[in-house]
């Protein structure tokens, strides 16, 4: 049986602290070294290109619990349609000065020219996030999310991502502006089997192709131009890729008899903004 000392000891702000400076740059080096140099080594062609428009709302319930609620509304100007809406209701908990937790519901609502192919998506997401201050004006925070899809995709029905981003905070600088770089490397978890074959063309293993397969890059700014109001701006490439690293499959496959590919990969670029407002 554990101890109270040591029951109260993991309870302690100093604990998580702790075990955030033990493993935090494990994460960090995985996502600033790693990730980048496998997902854009990748040679592709032109990625379609969107605009993400999303105006929201948040209040703080108590003391350490807060909601908001915001839409999504995609725009592909490859294809020149709105393609999808995403709702986003989410309830976030303040464990202690540095650490939250939250938890959404994200149903998304996929357009299409045909009536029968419009469709909607549900998901959860969990999640967990540490802030930590580096000097006076620089803030970094990274977390662990999970997302489970109700409606299996192709590639993944659970979708684990771990998050880093920095931002700059100067109150003396014209309506607060904060610019940010975020990033976030995603393991596909649950897909629909996919066959694969060996060099020579003939089948081996027909499974899911769980692994480590997708990094998005975002950066831009946040602006305050009233008190209860902020406006975002941002510029997003989404790219996916495939690796070996931790017994990770490949997303896609090749059939060397025909030279079909199924499951290509899903990149793209976004340009978006944000509005939120404090109730």
């Amino acid at each position: 049986m554990e101890s109270p000392e040591n029951s109260d000891c993991r309870n302690s702000p100093n604990y998580f602290s702790s075990l955030a400076a033990r493993f935090g740059m494990l994460p960090i080096l995985a996502v600033l070294l790693i990730g980048p140099s496998l997902v854009f080594g990748q040679a592709e062609e032109s990625d379609p290109e969107m605009t993400w428009a999303t105006f929201g709302i948040n209040k703080r319930i108590s003391e350490d619990w807060r909601f908001s609620y915001s839409q999504l509304n995609s725009y592909s100007i490859t294809e020149s349609r709105l393609n999808f809406v995403q709702s986003n209701l989410t309830f976030n908990y303040r464990i202690n000065g540095r650490w939250q937790a939250q938890v959404s519901y994200v149903p998304t609502f996929s357009i299409d020219d045909d009536p029968q192919n419009q469709l909607v998506f549900h998901r959860l997401r969990g999640g967990i996030r540490y802030y930590t201050p580096l000097g006076r004006y620089f803030r970094m925070y990274h977390a662990l999310n999970a997302e489970h899809h109700f409606t299996q995709r192709s590639k993944f029905s659970q979708r684990y991502f771990y998050r880093l981003n920095f931002y700059y905070r100067n109150r003396d600088w014209p309506w607060r502006l904060r610019p940010f770089i975020d990033q976030r490397l995603f393991w596909y978890q649950g897909g629909r089997d996919l066959q694969y074959y060996d060099t020579l063309g003939n089948r081996t293993e027909r499974v899911p192709p769980n692994g480590l397969h997708a990094y998005r890059l975002q950066v831009g700014f946040k602006i305050y131009p009233a008190k209860r109001f902020n406006l975002t701006f941002f510029f997003m490439k989404q790219k996916e890729f495939n690796t070996s690293l931790f017994g990770s499959r490949d997303i896609n496959s090749i059939n060397p008899n025909s030279g079909s590919l199924r499951r290509s990969f899903y990149d793209f670029s976004v340009f978006g903004v944000s509005a939120a407002y404090r109730i």
